[in-house]
């Protein structure tokens, strides 16, 4: 199945690669908004075919006669008729732009080659004739239809369809990211008894703003609720995943010998997390979406789980064509995890707009095994979910799962942080596998310079790395109450307080190199106590550098 995948992916690649290298030629061109599907790219824009293969649309036919670079004359022109100049559409309304610059405005973007009506009869012909179209509409119909959801197990018998969303009217915050969750009691909504949860579509209503959905399995005390503010997960209670949706997709269709178990002895109780990505921050917009959940008392040999890979907690330099992140699930953590084989039934990558590449990689025995995922040209409207339906990746206790996310940052003038919003970025693998009995756990993650949580190797003999996260254990511990005795915040810097830091930087190695930068920015900063170490440390910052330096050259 894999070796099909990568023979599918190397014959595309001529054909795709091409307009990879023709996004960075004029403005704005790996951002240009899909005219009918919201929330998604037209990562072509010089073609038919969103995707950027096949034959010329009219700003693509411009460009190869401009000898397909950004020219005054290009960016002045009206490529599809609709009154407005190329430039204006892309961001350069004064044509001022040149490759590798800036654009003027990386907002209110528009496609400049969306054929208007006034150019269907010019090119009606030529569309007959290079495509499988017969007129505009019929083209512009199928690039704007959803992708349609295959899954043969909904003609079973017995398969019932249960709606979760949100209530109608749902407001909208006005403010560019927003994790919204509510709790469902699902057993109080179905007839009693045990099910397989077999497939799972999303019901989309506002598409502006709806950036994924996660299907969370909670603990049978947790109480349902009206829709809240929340994080990355619902709630502690919460945390287990049943299904993810997110642009692109048509919805998750199990392995048919899998199901996810739901009802008397499984998941009573669930937790939808929706993420509205609202950049322009409107208030007037509201959002009713939610899920289809097509469930069985036919339940199937297997019961499904999904395991979460990948790194959080990264920086990604601005204006750099390629910058690579890697993230380790470690044998150690597999050893602790897997209690038998588990068998992996569907794979899929998750990155945002900086996405280049994407790979999953299974290691055993310090030797590379096969490929979870392989995606060389990686689309966030597109993801290419990839099922092993006949023959099953196996993952023994001891592999490792290497996940390595590849990003352009080359068109943005900031540092690209790891977070929730689209303008932000993620590097996670899901794997859909069974049976969960031989693996529980939704997780494996790594964070910062690939630190496996769930593995003390990684942890740089910072024996309290994680301590650090818990506020009561930092007010009691010997760092903090020395930091308290010789340091000051911010000003004056004490001879005693450059001798504590000092000493701390050079014998604790929770203190050095990019072990304290982990620590400070992603424990310490989050709590008062945190933010207290960090003020007296800063107080003396200089002469410590000095110290530290003056003494490794003696």
């Amino acid at each position: 199945m894999l070796t099909q995948i990568l023979i599918v992916i190397a014959s595309l690649l001529p054909c795709v690669t091409s307009f990879r290298s023709f996004q960075h030629r004029i403005p704005n061109g790996d951002y240009v908004p899909h005219p009918c599907k919201p929330n998604n790219i037209w990562e072509g824009v010089g073609h038919f075919l969103d995707e950027g293969t096949g034959f010329r649309n009219p700003f693509g036919e411009d460009f190869e006669k401009e000898g397909k670079i950004w020219t005054e004359a290009l960016c002045r022109k009206d490529s599809d008729g609709d009154g407005l100049t190329n430039g204006q559409e892309l961001g350069d309304p004064d044509c001022v732009w040149k490759e590798n610059d800036l654009p003027s405005r990386q907002r209110g973007l528009s496609h400049p080659g969306n054929l208007s009506s006034r150019l269907m009869m010019r090119i009606s012909l030529a569309i007959v004739l290079v495509t499988k179209y017969q007129n505009q509409e019929e083209w512009m119909r199928d690039m704007c239809k959803p992708k349609e959801f295959v899954c043969p197990g909904l003609n079973e018998s017995d398969v019932h369809t249960l709606n979760m969303s949100l209530p109608s009217g749902t407001k909208v915050p006005a403010k560019p990211t927003t994790y919204m969750c509510q709790i469902y009691d699902f057993e109080s909504l179905v007839p009693a008894g045990d099910y397989h949860l077999i497939a799972v579509e999303p019901r989309l209503d506002n598409k502006y703003v709806m950036h994924h959905i996660v299907l969370f399995g909670c603990t049978d005390d947790q109480v349902a609720s009206d829709p809240f503010e929340c994080g990355m997960v619902a709630s502690e209670k919460c945390q287990q995943f049943l299904s993810v949706w997110t642009v692109g997709l048509a919805g998750e269709c199990f392995h048919p010998e899998t199901g996810v178990r739901v009802g008397t002895h499984g998941f009573k109780r669930m937790a939808m997390q929706f993420h509205w990505n609202n950049p322009d921050s409107h208030s007037d917009w509201v959002d009713s979406s939610g899920m289809m959940l097509h469930y069985t008392a036919n339940r199937r040999k297997y019961d499904a789980g999904i395991l979460l890979t990948g790194l959080q907690i990264f920086v990604l330099p601005p204006r750099q064509p390629t910058t690579t992140v890697k993230s380790t699930c470690t044998s150690s953590c597999t050893s602790q995890k897997f209690k038998g084989p588990v068998y992996v039934t569907m794979a899929w990558n998750h990155m945002h707009y900086a996405g280049r590449k994407m790979t999953i990689e299974v290691y055993r025995n310090n030797s590379a095994l096969t490929y979870l995922s392989y995606e060389p040209i990686y689309n966030y409207d597109s993801p290419q979910v990839q099922k092993y339906t006949e023959h099953p990746i196996q993952l023994l206790p001891g592999d490792e799962i290497v996940s390595t996310c590849h990003y352009d940052t080359s068109t943005r003038p900031h540092s690209t942080f790891w977070g929730e919003a689209t303008s932000d970025e993620m590097c996670f693998g899901f794997l859909t596998y069974y049976p969960k009995s031989n693996m529980d756990d939704s997780y494996c993650l790594s964070g910062g310079p690939d630190i496996s949580y769930c593995d003390p190797t990684t942890y740089r003999n910072c024996s309290d790395l994680t301590k650090y996260a818990n506020p009561a254990w930092v007010n009691t511990s010997s760092v903090y109450q020395s930091l308290q005795n010789n340091c000051r915040p911010f000003t004056p810097c004490l001879q005693e307080c450059v001798d504590t830091i000092v000493d701390l930087k050079k014998n604790d190695p929770c203190f050095q190199d990019d072990m304290y930068d982990y620590i400070k920015n992603q424990m310490l900063s989050y709590n008062p106590l945190g933010k207290d170490i960090m003020a007296r440390f800063s107080s003396c910052e200089r002469e410590v550098y000095k110290a530290l330096n003056s003494r490794s050259t003696q």
